[in-house]
């Protein structure tokens, strides 16, 4: 969270302080300083971090890029009470999404998670696209198991920024705690195919799951129907065939389970997930490279195998990358 932010503060308010009072030391002076607090904290430094942070204080009281890197640091060494009362004179001076994010953050390290809730949503007032406080919405709903309202936040998260590859993980993780078995197997889908090695193993394994399991009797009539629609294209996927190997089977069920979510995707009472995901990968399925998608995602689940046959076949994950290259996405 605190590298998404560095690039902005950094180039407005520090430069916004040093106009201010710049006339009693060089600008750079005040930004070696910065530079060498940003990169003692990196380091875990945080007591020496705080020094920089102090010195630029001393020549201007008022540098919002210093108060904010302090309360940041405050927070990481657990003074978050401390960070809070920086964190809100920030918020009340800038109205800045990063203030209301850190102020949130304060208060979810403190357990305090109405709090921290309360701060996000008042920051997406002011800033409704900012994918860093809808992710951290969502982080918040899901530790305490709203997974509803976390995939709410997760899908605003993802529509801010689509390249952001742990919104798709909030999302399927959440979708997955309601028995939303088609909405958690694309969005893992998404989180593996754009290229994440962190939790990809996991996140096969869970896909696997999603694959196999037996549609539940406890859960709402769309969860309900997500699982019937997966089992029934996993069932038929592979019925009559043999001698199959474990990478076969996996490219068949899931090009069963994209195309019958597909031809699904209105009934699901989202425009944004039959749109977004459910177009996507139905179209994903109708192509030619169902095998070198299916290696891709699930290269940890065979590494040597999956990798061998990637490297073996250069030319086909050129055409598939041309291909999504021209696929279009309605993110909205």
């Amino acid at each position: 969270m605190k590298n998404y932010y560095r690039s902005l503060l950094t180039l407005i308010l520090l430069f916004g302080a040093v106009t201010l009072f710049g006339q009693e030391r060089p600008a750079t002076h005040t930004d070696s300083l910065m530079q060498a607090g940003m990169a003692l904290y990196d380091a875990g430094k945080y007591t020496e971090a705080m020094g920089k942070y102090e010195e630029v204080l001393k020549i201007y009281p008022e540098s919002r890029t210093a108060l904010y890197e302090k309360a940041l640091t405050l927070s990481a060494m657990g003074k978050n009470d401390d960070a809070i009362v920086i964190f809100e004179k920030l918020v009340s001076i800038l109205h800045s999404a990063e203030a209301y994010a850190g102020l949130g953050n304060a208060y979810d390290m403190k357990g305090d998670s109405q709090k921290a809730i309360e701060y996000y949503k008042q920051g997406i007032a002011h800033w409704p696209k900012d994918r860093n406080l809808w992710f951290n919405l969502c982080v918040c709903y899901a530790r305490q198991q709203n997974y509803v309202q976390s995939e709410l936040a997760a899908t605003e998260a993802i529509k801010a920024d689509p390249k952001h590859l742990r919104s798709y993980q909030n999302y399927a993780v959440a979708a997955y705690h309601q028995g939303r078995n088609a909405e958690a197997l694309l969005g893992l889908s998404n989180f593996l195919m754009f290229g994440s090695n962190s939790y990809s193993l996991a996140s096969c394994q869970i896909i696997k799951d999603i694959l196999h399991a037996t549609p539940a009797g406890n859960v709402d009539p769309i969860a309900k129907m997500q699982q019937q629609t997966i089992a029934q294209a996993v069932a038929a996927s592979t019925s009559g065939k043999t001698n199959l190997t474990a990478i076969d089977s996996l490219t068949l069920q899931l090009t069963a389970s994209y195309k019958a979510i597909k031809a699904q995707e209105d009934q699901y009472g989202s425009p944004f997930f039959s749109k977004y995901f459910g177009s996507y990968f139905g179209d994903i399925a109708a192509s030619n490279y169902m095998d070198v998608y299916t290696r891709f995602i699930g290269v940890s689940l065979a590494p040597q195998e999956n990798l061998a046959w990637l490297k073996a076949h250069p030319d086909d994950i050129k055409a598939f990358n041309t291909w999504l290259s021209t696929e279009k996405r309605d993110v909205q």
